[in-house]
């Protein structure tokens, strides 16, 4: 008898293929439980984590400080912050589990900030933090080449307060000092402020480098001082503390927190410079240039 080859090789492969048919639906049923339990999975990860952010995120709130303000003087605020919910999610999701690191921010603001109030003088940083601001009151022959060196052998950044004719002398060395970080001070002479230097003074410190604002500097109440230095959309700083002699003695009496202290520029004060920074240091202060120190 003549074998059917074509009919056995036919049922063989119908037979194979619905085999190999099964196991694909197998196959796709194993990984389709297997893909809805990894689901499920990082779902409930995903919900324990959201959950874990929100019980956590009023013990790494800071309310904001409000500024204090006294007749025609201002001490700025400091911002508050409180945590992102949505945004420390999303950063948190891609590693699975709660970080601090990862928390991310958004800014409670201070009800007066600093540019409603340039009406009012400076008198001081906020005290709530270790931080004073070193002034440095530069007449227009001094040299404080030794200064800047001392400054930035330990990268600490100061604030030079000088007259147009340093400027107009110095200009490369403000443009340097600028875009090194350091605020420069508008320091106008008899201390008045509606002159046409002060306004040439403004807008070269405020467009050569990244200072953003302009500051008037003065020793004593004067509402034409305000009002000018207002006009020209500046603050006016009026520091508690002036030093000309003694630095080094007298910084130690007079170092407290949020302190703006003066400096009057001389060979004393170079001498003892580095000795004020070492005993500024070892009090656990921190110096910053008004630029930075006033942010809110």
């Amino acid at each position: 008898m003549k074998k059917n080859y074509k009919y056995t090789y036919n049922f063989l492969g119908e037979k194979m293929k619905k085999f190999f048919q099964s196991i694909g639906i197998i196959t796709l049923m194993i990984g389709s439980f297997i893909l809805t339990d990894k689901v499920e999975t990082t779902s409930k990860l995903s919900d324990v984590l959201l959950s874990e952010i929100k019980s956590k995120k009023d013990g790494y709130k800071e309310n904001a400080i409000e500024p204090l303000i006294k007749d025609n003087t201002i001490t700025p605020g400091v911002n508050g912050k409180e945590v992102d919910v949505d945004k420390s999610y999303e950063e948190m999701s891609k590693i699975g589990y709660f970080d601090d690191k990862l928390l991310v921010y958004k800014t409670l603001p201070v009800d007066e900030p600093l540019d409603k109030n340039k009406d009012k003088y400076i008198v001081s940083l906020n005290n709530s933090r270790m931080e004073i601001a070193l002034l440095f009151k530069v007449d227009k022959n001094d040299d404080i080449t030794s200064i800047i060196k001392e400054l930035d052998k330990r990268k600490i950044k100061g604030t030079f307060f000088v007259d147009s004719s340093y400027l107009e002398k110095h200009h490369n060395q403000i443009i340097e000092l600028i875009g090194k970080g350091y605020t420069i001070g508008n320091l106008s002479n008899n201390e008045d402020y509606s002159d046409s230097d002060f306004v040439w003074m403004k807008t070269i410190i405020t467009n050569i480098g990244v200072q953003k604002y302009n500051y008037c500097y003065t020793l004593k109440e004067d509402k034409e001082i305000l009002k000018n230095c207002k006009i020209q959309d500046s603050y006016t700083i009026m520091p508690k503390v002036m030093i000309n002699s003694y630095p080094l003695l007298n910084i130690k009496k007079s170092l407290k927190p949020g302190n703006i202290i003066s400096l009057e520029v001389n060979k004393q004060l170079s001498k003892q410079l580095e000795a004020i920074l070492n005993y500024i240091e070892s009090k656990g202060y921190m110096i910053k240039p008004l630029e930075e120190g006033l942010k809110e």
